[in-house]
Order: C-alpha cells, then sequence, then structure tokens
C-alpha cells in the first residue's frame, strides 16, 4: 500500500503499469519513465509528499532553459503523474483533485519550418564529402529522413528486413511496424530512389555483418539505443551547421517530406496516411505552402477554364 512517504521512485513502477494497461504505446511509456527518472534524480529522490507545485514548477522553469520542448514534456507527464496519485488516493488536494492542478504547461515552441531546396542540396555536398569511416550510413540516414519522412524513432527501428529495395527502384518500399510507430499502426512508405541507393550501398558495402535486425547499427555492430542515436544524428548537425545549416534536426526533415510531398501533388490523405497520422490537422501543422514560384508556374483559374473551353 502507497502512502505519502512512498519514495516518488518506487512509485513510478506502478504509475507505468496503469499507463500500459491504458493502451499507451511503448515509446510513451519510455518517455513517462525517463522524464519521471530524471525529475526524481534531480530533485533528489523525494516522497510523494514533496511533489509540490513550487517544487515542480521551479524544475519545469529549468528545463526550458535547454529546451522548451523538453520542459513542455516535463510538466505534461508530471501533472499526469498527480492525476495517478490522486486517484489512487495516494496524493491529492482536499477536495480530491490532483496536487499539481495549479501548475502550467509551457507553451510549445513555434511550429518549425522544414529546410529549403537550397539548404537540403547543401547536405547533399557535405554528405558526399563526408569520411568513408560513416558515409555510406550517414547519406543512408540522412535520405530516408527527408525522403521518407520517418520519424526519428521509427529509423532507429526499422528491420533490415523491412526494407524492400526492389527494380524498378521507384518500387522500394519500407514496412513501418505498429509496435515502433507513435501511430500505434503498421503501414508502408515508399523509398525514396536517392534514399534507396544509399541503403543499398550501406547495406551492401558498410553494414557489419548480415545478421538480421535494425537496419542502421553502431560501428560495433550493435543496435543504436534513443539516446545513442539521437547523439548520432547531432554529430550530423554539427556537421550541417559548419556548411551553414541552423536547426538541424530530424524532425525538421519531416516537415520538408510533407510539404515536398503536398509540392509534387499529393493530397492530405494520402500525405496522413504514408506519415503515420490520423488528425489531419497534423498533415496541416507540418505542410507548408508551395513557394509563390511555384504557383506562378500554375495557370490561373479564370485561364485554366477558358483554355481547357476553347480546347
Amino acid at each position: 500500500m502507497r502512502s505519502k512517504d512512498t519514495r516518488i521512485g518506487d512509485a513510478i513502477a506502478s504509475f507505468l503499469l496503469a499507463k500500459e494497461a491504458e493502451g499507451r504505446s511503448p515509446r510513451t511509456l519510455r518517455d513517462y519513465e525517463t522524464y519521471l527518472r530524471a525529475f526524481d534524480q534531480v530533485t533528489g529522490h523525494p516522497a510523494i509528499e514533496g511533489l509540490t507545485p513550487e517544487l515542480v514548477t521551479r524544475y519545469v522553469a529549468e528545463r526550458r532553459r535547454s529546451s522548451a520542448t523538453a520542459a513542455r514534456y516535463a510538466a505534461a507527464i508530471l501533472k499526469s503523474f498527480a492525476s495517478w496519485l490522486a486517484e489512487m488516493k495516494y496524493l491529492a488536494t482536499p477536495l480530491g483533485g490532483s496536487v499539481l492542478a495549479t501548475v502550467k504547461v509551457p507553451r510549445a515552441d513555434r511550429p518549425r519550418s522544414p529546410y529549403t531546396d537550397e539548404e537540403v542540396r547543401t547536405m547533399v555536398r557535405v554528405l558526399s564529402a563526408g569520411s568513408n569511416r560513416s558515409k555510406a550510413r550517414d547519406a543512408a540516414v540522412v535520405f530516408m529522413l527527408l525522403g521518407c519522412g520517418l520519424r526519428l524513432n521509427e529509423l532507429r527501428e526499422v528491420r533490415l528486413s523491412n526494407v524492400h529495395v526492389v527494380r524498378p527502384i521507384e518500387e522500394s518500399y519500407i514496412l513501418v511496424e505498429a509496435d515502433t510507430s507513435k501511430s500505434k499502426a503498421s503501414r508502408k512508405v515508399r523509398l525514396d530512389p536517392m534514399a534507396a541507393d544509399a541503403v543499398h550501398k550501406y547495406v551492401e558495402d558498410w553494414r557489419p555483418g548480415r545478421a538480421e535486425g535494425p537496419l542502421f547499427l553502431t560501428e560495433e555492430g550493435k543496435p543504436f539505443s534513443l539516446p545513442g542515436f539521437k547523439n548520432y544524428l547531432a554529430r550530423l548537425g554539427d556537421r550541417f551547421k559548419a556548411a551553414g545549416i541552423e536547426n538541424w534536426m530530424a524532425h525538421r526533415s519531416r516537415h520538408y517530406w510533407a510539404t515536398s510531398t503536398h509540392r509534387a501533388g499529393m493530397s492530405v490523405f494520402d500525405i496522413a496516411a504514408e506519415g503515420g497520422w490520423r488528425d489531419l490537422k497534423m498533415v496541416q501543422r507540418y505542410t507548408k505552402n508551395r513557394p509563390f514560384e511555384e504557383l506562378q508556374r500554375l495557370p490561373t483559374p479564370l485561364s485554366f477554364v477558358l483554355r481547357k473551353r476553347a480546347s
């Protein structure tokens, strides 16, 4: 039986089990645990009764100094944890509510803009000039992010057997499995020809061993951990920054993919299906308008109708 003097760290496992029973995805559960363990560590392993609005507000403010997004996640997860504590009657207000009900979740950062076409061309040049040690893997990773729109963790966990490079190369595709996707649904994603070529070279000439498992491996031939994969991508970002590309991150590649597919003529319904979104509003959030120069090359409504009638 939990009580107010139970340590927060001892209650986290029970909270995760409750959320798993509610159907939360493995990725979400990992995020819950990561953020709650970090809070417990930084605040000195307090008891449940030490979970106060003042403590959490100070902690979130500190997180915000380094990352507004991390601060937002931390606040939301801690509020969820406090609601569960109140529901289980371990810690609640006199009226039975969450003790963190008054804690504000920081606003999210402004939606990130996709890369420009010139920035993508710069990335290609940087990758072509990379070291032989990781050149093939670097190109395959970046081209899959830009050309296929996978989420960071989907890319990390995609398995070799789920990458189908075929002839003609335009028919190549990736199977994203449900247990690796935030949407909790399996889907097929077209494998961009440049990405397919880069993946083929990586698998044939560089990937350590032929064993089944994740497509992308460390230089020691082991699967990437999530922190390890993020660190690897951060090192790629350092190279791009040196070439003049600011704020490089995997998620901006997803913005670029969604915007580019829209520019290529795909409907929002197709983009949602291939990108793994259930809500069309998310597609609108990720998809930016076509450049005005491209719109100028399209016929205006009046000229389109009159020309069609004349023909």
